[in-house]
């Protein structure tokens, strides 16, 4: 009876161990095959075919996103940080289509949103950005905030000496493919309906997110927090109040999303909406 017992013990116990071997042996293979490592702070992960995150660590994760389409038509959302780390992407496009037509779109004013638009722009890459974008960089607000942040950095002891001397001495270009925020944008391209769409205030006064029809992928930027977040980060230029009502509107119009990419942090579904919203009202109620 001991014996049997020990026998079915020992089986359990290494059925346990097979089977965690093969978990890992499945999750290198997986990171192996779907992130490609530019440098050590800029790495490229494939979510499904044709779709890639890229995560810029300058000094924390900052996301963007590229979609291959038909046609060599790729659509680049969001840029790294700086121009440098921007090239390197680019470079790896080019790579993998040598005829790539790429197309930009900016989703904010920040440095992660758009501190890559000197180079994009010296490619005869199109940018597109909103008005009001494309306003708070030629008056200066960019370098306000800049400012803000690199105190901020400096306060907390946050970022190396590279990291800030980049943040202070940094140079922004505006787009220079521009549209009203208010009306939004709509591009059919290589068989994709991109929209562009503000639903109002939030992270900055000219946050915008980018919906992908066809392929039901929301990314949401700064205006979405991963559900690893617990606070709302950087707020010198939020709307705390209206913030939420607007991650809201973006839940309501685009419920039917697969993927939801935050600026920041792991994407998922909609519950990074339901998420942000919760701890935005939290957060308004505590402070």
């Amino acid at each position: 009876m001991i014996f049997k017992t020990s026998i079915k013990c020992f089986l359990r116990v290494n059925r346990l161990f097979l089977l965690f071997i093969i978990i890992f042996i499945n999750a290198s293979i997986q990171a192996s095959v779907n992130q490609i490592e530019l440098s050590e702070d800029l790495k490229i992960t494939e979510i499904e075919k044709g779709v890639y995150v890229v995560t810029h660590s300058f000094p924390w994760g900052g996301n963007s996103l590229i979609v291959f389409l038909s046609g060599n038509n790729i659509i680049f959302v969001d840029t790294p940080y700086n121009n440098e780390a921007t090239g390197r992407v680019v470079e790896w496009i080019r790579s993998e289509n040598g005829q790539a037509n790429i197309i930009e779109i900016n989703t904010g004013f920040h440095n992660d949103n758009l501190g890559g638009n000197e180079y994009l722009l010296s490619q005869n890459i199109p940018v597109y950005g909103s008005e009001l974008t494309a306003r708070l960089i030629e008056d200066g607000k960019i370098y306000e905030t800049m400012a803000a942040v690199v105190e901020l950095f400096e306060r907390v002891g946050m970022g190396n000496q590279e990291v800030l001397e980049a943040y202070k001495t940094q140079k922004f270009k505006a787009p220079n493919r521009l549209f009203d925020i208010k009306q939004g944008l709509q591009l059919n391209i290589g068989g994709e309906i991109i929209e562009v769409y503000f639903p109002g205030e939030s992270h900055s006064i000219d946050n915008v997110v980018v919906y992908f029809h066809n392929r039901k992928i929301l990314f949401g930027g700064c205006m979405v927090k991963s559900l690893e977040s617990r606070g709302p980060g950087f707020t010198g230029d939020a709307n705390m109040e209206e913030w939420p009502k607007s991650v809201d509107k973006v839940l309501k119009k685009y419920k039917d999303a697969r993927i939801v990419i935050p600026g920041h942090g792991n994407w998922g579904d909609t519950k990074l909406l339901s998420h942000t919203i919760d701890l935005l009202v939290n957060y308004n109620k505590t402070n």
